[in-house]
């Protein structure tokens, strides 16, 4: 008799809590860029963890897929993917995908060594450096059009370390990355981040968005409840005190 009123009093709260609701789920191609999303992290960094939030007020399942950045970029534009990040808005981009709002904003800076009295601030003024970046990764219009054109020179490597690395020994001058990310890569150093600084000049500020593809039909009304999701979390303050609290940041003079 306990039994039955034991499963009586069950049923009762599963009736009462009525059908469980399973959350549609969306697979979003990305690429390995530490430390702002990556395999290498437990929470697959801070961009994961932003969008998680995000995608819970939509009660949505985000699933993270990498790709080299060249192939996410290709799949999802042929709707193999809910959508693509982390992207710039260009013109090109647009003729494919429907860009979101920025959910995040890179603060591009300048590191070199400490001992390089450079204090430039325009992309002229690295005409007499070798720069260095990840490949795949697109800075600023400006910057990559310098390089488009031959004006500059860029050592492109698989790993941004290898660029401090190539920094501290004098085989490049110039890191240009955004400022959280050259804080982790310097963090990452030890006593060899001593040889290298970050110039006081903020060269561009590049919003990240989230990317669409056109191919697919529910891609207008997802980017719109996707926005209308950040717009909340924005408003209240809770998305602020989330990318202070996971983004990496430190003082470097």
């Amino acid at each position: 008799m306990r039994g039955w009123r034991q499963w009586a009093t069950w049923a009762l709260a599963a009736w009462a809590a009525g059908p469980v609701h399973a959350r549609d789920t969306w697979a979003l191609a990305t690429a390995d860029l530490p430390p702002a999303i990556t395999t290498k992290a437990a929470d697959l960094g801070y961009y994961a963890v932003i969008l998680r939030r995000v995608f819970d007020e939509m009660d949505i399942n985000p699933e993270f897929h990498f790709l080299p950045p060249a192939r996410a970029q290709l799949d999802a534009a042929q709707g193999l993917y809910a959508a693509l990040f982390p992207a710039a808005r260009t013109p090109e981009r647009q003729l494919t995908f429907l860009a979101s709002d920025p959910f995040y904003v890179v603060r591009l800076r300048v590191f070199l060594r400490r001992d390089d009295a450079w204090a430039g601030s325009t992309v002229e003024d690295f005409k007499d450096g070798l720069l260095c970046n990840v490949q795949g990764v697109r800075t600023y219009p400006e910057l990559e059009a310098a390089l488009d054109a031959g004006r500059l020179k860029m050592q492109r490597v698989t790993d941004l370390s290898a660029c401090f690395r190539m920094l501290a020994v004098g085989r490049v001058r110039f890191v240009v990355t955004g400022e959280n990310t050259g804080y982790s890569a310097l963090h990452a150093m030890g006593e060899a981040a001593d040889q290298v600084r970050m110039a006081p000049v903020l060269l561009s500020e590049q919003p990240v968005h989230l990317m669409f593809p056109r191919v697919l039909p529910e891609s207008a009304r997802r980017v719109r409840d996707f926005n209308r999701a950040l717009q909340r979390l924005r408003r209240s303050g809770e998305l602020n005190r989330l990318e202070q609290r996971v983004v990496p940041k430190g003082p470097i003079s």
